[in-house]
């Protein structure tokens, strides 16, 4: 015992006559008896990080904000050299020393349900059927960094397994088939079916503005399965004053009376001249269908409109629907294949076949001949008590789809961590990268040994990277990693922002994507989501920032260059960010700083005292005041002060961007009522650090120089979150650690930095 305690007495000896002395001259002012700012107090704080794991947390914050030149702050004595190197070495070397003591203990990645966008690629893939398996289910859990596939935040109630049960069998029924082959519609429209249509919108052959091509299918049509639309059309190319390419949107839906409820099948450029056929294929399920003989305008809906620029012309449009190849359809053939036969006679043998074929796919694993047996009863309980075999065989699969094997992420627990076994480290790798289950070709790693092996695993992280299913793996990281759903909750004050049409989220959304996407499959720097001297834009976005020379609609690179925008590179010069952080009439100086220091640098400002009231003056004129003078104010209040200071100025060096994202030289503020007044923008700011920087330019400099080991460990931190499934915790301080120093040595390449998770022992350990 004696031993054991000496390296912890010799560590608090350490304390007391080098560390309590410096903290007590430079700290207890704020963080003693008498202040705690952030509800920080150090002279009482436990010494012991090994086994108090809120007071390591708390000396990995002081660790950090002295490390950023943050404490103490800018007014008060800073600490010399000297005092510095002792207490960041103490610091560092009792965190060390515990997250080694708690690497045995610790980061364990947690069981946890498959979110709903899991689930709904999940069932995709195994089903075969591209229709929405989710409508139903309850929203997922968002856990406290932000990200929807924390084991900690998907639990499962018994409300929700009855969610479950119910979308499974709903599932089943769109997959097997019970009834012969539908009857197929085919129509053929020349011209638009209706005269007048809705509102302004003029019927069409030439898609100008306000013009749409229409065709109204009023009585048959199929509410079910997959159709065709084929259109004829060219485009009008002026080539003395270049523009937008001519483009189609393709619509499917109805019209009940004053409102059109339609849905966008595709949109396409047309490129070349003359008369051209395109083809569009989707699903009947996935679209807003009219309850048939209601409604004032009776019948499926399908219109082509021209969304922006150029003038496509359309000569024919032909739907077609269902659409199958042979009966019944190839997602039933998948799972009640004929390879033995049907006879009453067979019938187990039939039922034994199908489940050994399901349960793998599903569970995503091998299976015992145990689980087949369990299933093959209980299909032989419930087929007794239905109607037809396949509503037998629906059943059981149902309870297969219900099962945690394939409701979870299921990782049998052991007392002492462990290797994955090669099909969980399929699992593990699939839902990071691909947001759903392995495919065939991951299967197979895994059934031959292979998977584990460095080499195995570089080849199919590059294979999985390379192929469609990644754009999952974007979407769903970005839009947690940045919140971009918070698009969705701003709405944007269109007589302040008349020209904004609400359709241009999601243009914006997808830039964001678009941009993510191009770093990681070029393996490009991580730097570019601070700064870039590319964009990715489509003519919408281009024709929003005032770039010229874009025409396709779809997303493409372009250079900037100091007259093309140049303060556009990187995520803080884009709309997704800059309007999802404002208040749809003007910037937010507060929620751009906090999405700054939260998503970029992984440094939450702590949350507002409780009953802080909103920035109020007694002020008439306090509208027509510069935010610098609104936001002194805070400066005023003491419950305001501490935190606003190391905020404010964050968001200060965005304000040259407004609500909508567009550059500004001036602010225009609306004052009792239509008037408004012009302000000077005020994009200067001093950083908690002292450093003084002018603008988004400035900001950006800033972060690439001094920040930049930061958001590398930031960025790190967050893909790791989101490929384990949970929190980081004390005992991973050694693995980001790791991590940054190699991602920082290679220049901060995306993708290796993705090769290098994976290839770690704690992503392949239980």
């Amino acid at each position: 015992m004696l031993q054991l305690a000496a390296p912890l007495l010799a560590s608090k000896a350490n304390y007391i006559t080098e560390i309590q002395p410096i903290l007590q001259k430079r700290c207890y002012a704020c963080h003693g008896p008498e202040k705690q700012k952030g509800k920080l107090r150090l002279d009482t704080i436990s010494t012991d990080l090994i086994n108090d794991r809120k007071a390591a947390r708390h000396w990995q914050d002081v660790r950090s904000a002295i490390n950023l030149g943050e404490m103490p702050p800018e007014e008060e004595p800073t600490l010399s050299a000297d005092e510095r190197r002792t207490v960041l070495s103490w610091l560092n070397s009792e965190i060390k020393s515990a997250a080694d003591s708690r690497k045995s203990k610790g980061g364990r990645v947690v069981v946890r349900r498959l979110n709903r966008a899991e689930y709904q690629n999940t069932m995709r893939d195994l089903l075969g059927l591209d229709i929405s398996f989710v409508s139903d289910l309850p929203p997922d859990g968002v856990s406290v960094d932000g990200m929807l596939n924390n084991g900690s935040a998907l639990q499962m109630t018994g409300i929700q397994f009855e969610y479950y049960l119910k979308a499974a069998r709903a599932a089943l029924d769109h997959v097997i088939t019970t009834t012969p082959a539908p009857k197929v519609f085919e129509y053929t429209f020349k011209k638009s079916t209706e005269n007048k249509w809705h509102r302004k919108t003029k019927p069409s052959n030439r898609l100008g503005k306000d013009q749409e091509f229409i065709a109204r299918i009023k009585n048959d049509y199929p509410e079910t399965g997959e159709f065709r639309i084929r259109i004829r059309a060219k485009g009008e190319f002026n080539e003395d004053t270049p523009g937008p390419l001519p483009r189609m949107r393709v619509m499917v839906g109805y019209r009940p009376d004053t409102e059109v409820y339609r849905k966008t099948l595709a949109e396409i450029d047309i490129t070349e001249k003359g008369w051209h056929d395109y083809e569009f294929s989707g699903r009947m399920e996935n679209f807003p269908l009219p309850v048939k003989g209601q409604g004032k305008y009776p019948g499926l809906v399908i219109s082509v409109t021209n969304p922006y620029g150029g003038h496509p012309v359309i000569e024919s449009l032909e739907f077609k629907g269902p659409i199958f190849e042979s009966w019944p359809p190839a997602h039933h053939r998948q799972i009640l294949h004929d390879s033995v036969s049907r006879s009453e006679s067979f019938e187990p043998d039939y039922v034994r076949e199908v489940i050994e074929r399901f349960l793998p796919r599903a569970w995503r694993r091998p299976v015992t001949n145990d689980e087949v047996i369990r299933f093959t009863e209980f299909f032989k309980v419930v087929r007794k008590e239905m109607p037809t075999f396949e509503e037998a065989m629906k059943e059981t699969l149902a309870m297969a789809l219900v099962s945690p094997h394939f409701l979870y992420i299921l990782e049998p627990f052991s007392a002492e961590q462990r290797p994955l076994t090669q099909h969980e480290l399929a699992a593990r790798l699939s839902y990071f990268l691909w947001s759903s289950m392995p495919d065939q070709k991951l299967l197979s790693s895994a059934d031959s040994g292979e998977l584990s092996k460095p080499d195995v695993l570089t080849h199919q992280v590059d294979r999985m990277l390379k192929h469609p299913r990644s754009q999952q793996f974007v979407e769903n990281f970005v839009s947690q990693w940045l919140d971009i759903d918070a698009l969705d909750r701003v709405v944007i004050d269109q007589k302040i922002h008349p020209g904004f049409k609400p359709e241009l989220k999601g243009d914006m959304r997808r830039e964001t994507f678009a941009f993510f996407s191009e770093v990681l499959h070029r393996n490009l720097s991580a730097e570019n989501f601070i700064d870039s001297d590319f964009v990715t834009v489509n003519s919408r976005m281009a024709r929003h920032y005032g770039i010229d020379g874009v025409m396709a609609g779809e997303f493409q690179r372009i250079k900037l260059t100091a007259k093309n925008a140049s303060h556009r590179g990187g995520l803080l010069g884009q709309s997704s960010i800059l309007t999802a952080n404002s208040t749809g009439r003007d910037s937010n100086l507060i929620k751009r700083a906090v999405f700054l220091r939260k998503r970029l640098l992984n440094d939450p400002p702590a949350p507002p005292p409780p009953n802080v009231p909103e920035l109020k003056t007694a002020d008439p004129n306090f509208a027509q005041l510069p935010i610098r003078k609104q936001l002194e104010i805070h400066l005023h209040d003491p419950a305001c002060a501490d935190c606003h200071r190391n905020l404010d100025p964050w968001g200060q060096a965005l304000e040259q961007f407004n609500a909508i994202g567009l550059w500004r030289e001036k602010i225009i503020r609306p004052i009792h009522g239509k008037k408004t007044i012009e302000l000077e923008v005020d994009a200067n700011a001093k950083l908690p650090d002292g450093h003084k920087i002018q603008g988004i330019s400035g900001l950006k400099n800033y972060l690439k120089e001094h920040r930049r080991k930061q958001f590398a460990r930031a960025f790190v931190s967050k893909i790791l979150t989101y490929a384990l499934g949970r929190s980081l915790e004390f005992s991973d301080e050694t693995l980001i650690s790791d991590l940054t120093n190699q991602f920082l040595k290679n220049n901060l390449r995306v993708r290796d930095l993705l090769v290098a998770v994976v290839q770690r022992p704690d992503f392949q350990t239980k």
